[in-house]
């Protein structure tokens, strides 16, 4: 359907020119922010860049929600200025088919942030703060696509993945003599931090002499290495930069060890819902077009979607602390926010359209 096509090709036009507008400031408040830093080690412009350039895809999905109220609004606005919506209406496109073509757009949308939550953020960040960390010189580490490389002493590991609080999970140990020839490799599972170390658990160890290699298994060993805390902080993955699967993962872990993990729940669920959010922000644009037609003007159009959403940030945010200070339900807090504003759009949208019966 042509009309179809051209709603949503419009949507996401107006959604991309904002995106681009808030990632825009959004990157240039980052770069301002890490000129403090220029000169620090080996930082230089060029690190600085590539740190900001990293930034970029984070800021992608933050702004995503927001970039698509206010495109639909100032997009489907203009439509209504210029009686384009009427006319749809007159040719026989009823409300529900304008709502299917804004879903559809929306549905679009939700799914390309979300792929890129999952797939490009958690490398992205990980790896922008890695850029920024070694060249400055605090850390020893090196970052590459298949993990994590430390040495520390006569010792290397690789760690596969880092986790909040420096639990490590498939990570491998190479010793080396004085000569830097390999004593023994080490495999383990997972390694939980102790005051003094790393507790390794799920732990095979080969070592290797004139005979041959001596394999041994353990269910735990103490690690005791030069590792210090700061590092560890600097080269860790936060569970807001997690896919889903790891971030599954890390919920498991912390319930097999009994520990507490109801605000990893909460980030755990968000990420889930996180498509619906962009949805109801999309949805929610289309009553207040219809309600001001060609009385309103862009800057009142704009004024109605910043308010909008700072509005959908403030109860978000609300509700998020007070769910985690109260122990309340993690999906339905997580759900609570886009459910709000999808009752405020559908209220809207029906109260439009007995007000458009009536007259």
């Amino acid at each position: 359907m042509i009309i179809n096509r051209y709603l949503v090709r419009t949507i996401h036009l107006g959604t991309f020119t904002v995106l681009l507008a808030l990632v825009g400031l959004g990157v240039f408040f980052i770069f301002i922010g890490e000129l403090k830093d220029l000169g620090e080690g080996a930082y230089d412009l060029p690190q600085v860049a590539k740190f900001v350039a990293l930034s970029i895809p984070g800021k992608l999905v933050e702004f995503m929600p927001i970039a698509v109220l206010l495109g639909s609004i100032l997009s489907l606005g203009s439509l209504a200025s210029n009686s384009e919506i009427i006319a749809m209406q007159a040719s026989g496109v009823s409300l529900a088919k304008l709502i299917t073509s804004l879903l559809q757009a929306a549905v679009i949308l939700a799914l390309l942030s979300f792929l890129l939550a999952e797939w490009v953020v958690p490398a992205s960040e990980t790896s922008a703060r890695a850029v920024k960390n070694l060249v400055r010189g605090k850390s020893t580490a090196l970052f590459v696509k298949e993990g994590l490389w430390i040495k520390d002493e006569s010792r290397v590991l690789h760690i596969d993945e880092l986790l909040p609080g420096g639990v490590a999970r498939n990570i491998e140990i190479f010793k080396l003599d004085q000569q830097g020839k390999l004593e023994s490799i080490t495999r383990v599972g997972r390694a939980i931090p102790i005051e003094q170390g790393w507790e390794l658990q799920q732990v095979e160890r080969s070592v290797i002499n004139d005979v041959g290699v001596d394999i041994s298994s353990y269910d735990r060993l103490i690690y005791n290495g030069s590792l210090s805390s700061q590092l560890l902080e600097v080269l860790m993955i936060e569970p807001q930069q997690m896919s889903i699967e790891n971030l599954y993962a890390y919920l498991n872990f912390l319930d097999e060890n009994k520990l507490d993990a109801s605000a990893q729940q909460l980030i755990f669920w968000q990420k889930i819902f996180s498509p619906l959010a962009v949805i109801v922000m999309c949805l929610l644009a289309f009553p207040f077009v219809l309600g001001v037609q060609r009385q309103s003007n862009v800057g009142h159009r704009l004024l109605i979607g910043i308010l909008l959403g700072l509005v959908f940030v403030v109860v978000d945010r609300l509700v998020t602390q007070l769910a985690v200070q109260s122990g309340f339900n993690a999906i339905l807090v997580a759900l609570l926010p886009s459910l709000i504003f999808l009752a405020v759009a559908i209220y809207l949208l029906i109260r439009q359209q007995s007000h458009g019966s009536g007259g």
